[in-house]
This record gives structure tokens, C-alpha cells and sequence, in this order.
């Protein structure tokens, strides 16, 4: 009985043990990730061979690659989502991955006020204890102009490849922000097609540009 206690008890400590030390490697490759994204985005987003356009498409492809737009998504509309059409989705993804060109493709162009020549410095890596297969990034963005920003990415490792579900930038987080906004407008206009309608109307007013951030950040 004594050997099958201590057997019991050696096994539950190195089950803790592992678990804890898997915990650690995948917060350190989801801070390997995030650094490979935002150096891979710098350095292909300012090829002098890419044309407008190709521009464009590549920071598509490199959004769609490390951002889980289907699942913030999901967060941000709730049960305006459950309840919209597979076409009204698709738009709003669609019109969501424009509203993310417009504000950030321009930030990583040298001539940007917010082009710093590297991506940013990772502060810390936290585990979400209760998510597992999630992790918060904390990292540091130093500008040309102004006091550095400190943004914590939320992580999450999912068949094989990591994802990001959530940015907060100054402690406000983005998925938090835009469920409060999204839910509150696909009620008062009356779903997720009339709110599409709102983002593109947005969009065409330029309403997203990156000088909307910078000058609420100086205020």
C-alpha cells in the first residue's frame, strides 16, 4: 500500500510537472510566433518590387494566417451571428478584413509615423490558466513620436498553428471593444447585414485610417 501511495504521488508531481513545462513551451513559441509574424509583415509589406495591389494581397494573406477572423467573429457578433445568414457572415468577415487593411497596412510602411524598423519587444509570456491552449503576449511597441505602446496579444495554439483571438492595446481590448460596438449596432439597425452596411460606409469615409489611433493616443 506505502509503494502504491508513493507511486501515486510521483505520478500526479510529474503529470504537474510536464503539464507545467508544456504550459511554458507553448507560451514561448506563441511569443516565436508573433515575432515571425511581425517581422515576415515588415519585411514582405515593404518589398519595393510589390505594387499597390499585390501589397494589398499579401497583407491579406499574412492577416488571414495569424488572426482567427472566424472566431473573434463569433465572439464579437454572439447571437446576431447564430442567427445570420452564411452570406451576411461572409460579408462581415470580408468587411472586417478591409476595416483591418485600412488601419495597419499603412503602420508598416517606412514611411509611416508609426514605422519603427522592427516589429516590437516581448515584455512577458502568461499562460491563460484556464484556457490551456491559450497564451497572453505581452509586448512593447517603441515609436519615433510619443511614449512607447504596450500591446498584450491572446494567443491560441489550435490544430498545429497558432492564431491571435484578442489585441489589447493600453489595457482596452479589441475583441471586448467590438462586441460592445458590433452587438449594439446589429440591434438598433436590426442584424448583420444593415451593420455591414454601417462598416463599409465607415470604410469609404476612410474612418479607420490610422490617424483616427494616433490622435486619440496624443490626446
Amino acid at each position: 500500500m506505502r509503494f502504491l501511495l508513493y507511486l501515486f504521488l510521483f505520478l500526479t508531481v510529474a503529470l504537474f510537472v510536464g503539464a507545467q513545462q508544456a504550459k511554458a513551451q507553448s507560451a514561448s513559441h506563441a511569443g516565436e510566433f508573433l515575432i515571425a509574424f511581425g517581422q515576415n509583415a515588415a519585411r514582405e509589406l515593404n518589398n519595393p518590387d510589390l505594387s499597390a495591389n499585390d501589397r494589398e494581397n499579401r497583407f491579406r494573406q499574412l492577416f488571414n494566417e495569424a488572426v482567427d477572423i472566424p472566431s473573434i467573429s463569433r465572439f464579437v457578433l454572439g447571437p446576431y451571428w447564430r442567427g445570420a445568414k452564411e452570406l451576411e457572415r461572409a460579408e462581415f468577415m470580408e468587411a472586417f478584413e478591409d476595416i483591418a487593411l485600412q488601419r495597419f497596412l499603412p503602420m508598416f510602411t517606412r514611411n509611416s509615423d508609426e514605422y519603427t524598423g522592427k516589429s516590437f519587444d516581448i515584455v512577458d509570456l502568461r499562460p491563460v490558466g484556464e484556457q490551456p491552449d491559450q497564451v497572453l503576449v505581452y509586448t512593447r511597441v517603441e515609436r519615433p513620436e510619443g511614449p512607447p505602446v504596450d500591446l498584450v496579444w491572446r494567443v491560441r495554439h489550435h490544430g498545429g498553428k497558432y492564431k491571435i483571438l484578442d489585441i489589447m492595446v493600453q489595457g482596452i481590448s479589441m475583441a471586448l471593444t467590438l462586441r460592445d460596438e458590433y452587438r449594439a449596432v446589429a440591434k438598433r439597425l436590426g442584424g448583420v447585414g444593415p451593420l455591414v452596411q454601417m462598416m463599409r460606409q465607415k470604410l469609404s469615409e476612410g474612418a479607420y485610417a490610422p490617424k483616427a489611433l494616433s490622435a486619440a493616443q496624443n490626446d
